[in-house]
């Protein structure tokens, strides 16, 4: 190796360990010391953020101790610098510190801030706005106090880890805070037990292990994607309706969830908001909500009963799937969409009645929908996709309740539903469903010689060794379907 690429080897380590190395220490009131690296370059002049001491996390190791109260401004060699956030990893590993308090001046907290703090009690957060936090993809406590040395898979299917801060007991929530941001209770699943945010200071109270008290000084107004997330001790939950905005898969995974009160006011259930909430049994949506989102509820396994107010208009794709209890669900007059899988696998669903404005129902809506017997169609549905009724065994023995103009469906809509299934429909409209090839199975007796009424008018057929049944100048296989022999 040449001496040029010698130095210049030297000179890449050299710059790389000093990356990240802290640029600045100071005493703060309570006479601890803090280590910050200069950001006025983003945050305007004598601007700080806390760090780690040394030149990456852990070079020192637990630096930070017991109590830390984070300054909103600091005096270093008699220069006063302004404290605005807290720096990627600032407090990672600090197995012993118990409690840190931030301060208005905070605007933003970085990945990883709080990583594997292992017995941290209590956080106060009384930054100016939470809209002006800027949290990043991973929760402040991410990779931190792994209780269980889990995994949980989001609605994606990628594994991420239990955030299972264990030992934290309190965090509070300042006078100020306007948004709860994205993933900040994520996994908190030592303990949440219960949480009522109705009250002021909200509290939320838990078991032994984790959170014991999270109090909301003030009246947020949103609260993030996934803030919720994993709370696997949850068991009921008010929010509060100064809250407008909620985000998506808030509740996922919360799956000892039992009861939940939602804010008049939010007009969507978003995306996984439920999901996976196992045991969720009482659930009233705000009569403001016009849709009901993608896999919002998918997985709720003990919800049995759902009514929908006026005023909503769509459900989404899986929203209700695999809700295996669920044995009824009171549609209003005002849906116009239900989308695939909405209600696949809800095998206590007895009966449903299709809504006049759904004009169309995605692919596999009531897929193995295994006890649904009855089935309405109130008037305008011009369509049914694949798979819709697939599966709907009970149907075979049941009533399907069609209007006067003819849906389109295809050749799989009822597939393994039998020919016996009862299709009523308006007298006039008759000859068009008995003509159709596909509705047409189902006003011809299935076994038609085993019948008193098919031997009066129908024949049987062998043509190349299979059977046939001739009715009315129409030749049908034994399965109901239209034949060209």
């Amino acid at each position: 190796m040449n001496k040029k690429l010698i130095i210049v080897l030297l000179t890449v380590m050299a710059a790389t360990a000093t990356v990240g190395a802290h640029e600045l220490e100071g005493i703060n009131a309570d006479g601890d010391t803090l280590w910050f690296n200069d950001v006025s370059k983003e945050y305007g002049m004598n601007a700080v953020e806390v760090t780690y001491k040394g030149n990456w996390f852990g070079a020192v190791g637990n630096e930070y101790y017991d109590t830390i109260r984070i300054p909103d401004n600091i005096t270093i060699k008699s220069k006063s610098y302004r404290v605005v956030g807290i720096g990627e990893q600032a407090f990672a590993e600090c197995f012993t510190l118990l409690s840190v308090t931030i301060p208005e001046s905070i605007k933003y907290i970085r990945d990883k801030a709080f990583q594997s703090c292992c017995h941290i009690k209590q956080i106060n957060y009384n930054a100016v706005r939470c809209a002006d936090l800027t949290l990043p993809s991973f929760a402040p406590f991410s990779y931190s106090n792994m209780a269980y040395g889990a995994y949980v898979y989001d609605a994606d299917g990628d594994p991420q880890s239990y955030w299972s801060a264990y030992d934290l007991q309190e965090v509070n929530i300042g006078v100020n805070v306007e948004r709860l941001p994205d993933y900040m209770f994520y996994g908190m699943g030592g303990g949440l037990t219960q949480a009522d945010l109705s009250k002021r200071p909200y509290d939320i109270v838990t078991s032994k292990a984790g959170v014991a008290h999270i109090n909301f000084l003030g009246s947020p107004k949103e609260i993030g994607n996934q803030t919720f997330r994993a709370c696997h001790l949850l068991e009921e939950i008010t929010i509060p309706n100064s809250v407008t905005s909620v985000g998506q898969a808030l509740f996922a995974n919360c799956d000892t969830l039992m009861t939940v009160v939602l804010p008049d006011g939010i007009e969507e259930i978003p995306a996984y908001f439920f999901s996976g909430c196992k045991q969720l049994a009482n659930v009233n949506l705000p009569t403001s909500v016009k849709s009901v989102n993608y896999e919002s509820f998918k997985q709720c396994a003990k919800l049995e009963n759902l009514t929908l107010h006026e005023g909503l208009t769509t459900i989404g794709p899986s929203a209700f799937r695999s809700c295996e209890n669920l044995k009824t669900a009171a549609l209003p007059s005002t849906l116009t969409t239900i989308d695939g899988y909405s209600f696949s696998n809800c095998t206590a669903l007895t009966e449903i009645v299709i809504p006049e404005g759904v004009s169309m129902i995605g692919n596999y809506a009531f897929e193995d929908c295994t006890n649904l017997g009855k089935v309405t169609l109130a008037g305008n549905t011009r369509l049914i996709g694949n798979f819709v009724f697939a599966g709907c065994l009970k149907l075979s023995e049941g009533e399907f309740h069609a209007p006067a103009k003819m849906p389109q469906i295809q050749e799989d809509t009822f597939f393994g539903v039998a020919n016996t299934m009862n299709v009523i429909v308006p007298q006039e409209s008759q000859n068009e469903y008995r003509n159709d090839p596909y509705w047409g199975r189902f006003f011809m007796p299935t076994a038609l010689e085993n019948t008193d009424a098919a031997r009066e008018t129908s024949t049987k057929r062998i043509v190349n060794g299979q059977l046939f049944i001739e009715h009315n100048g129409t030749v049908y296989s034994v399965s109901g379907q239209m034949s060209g022999k």
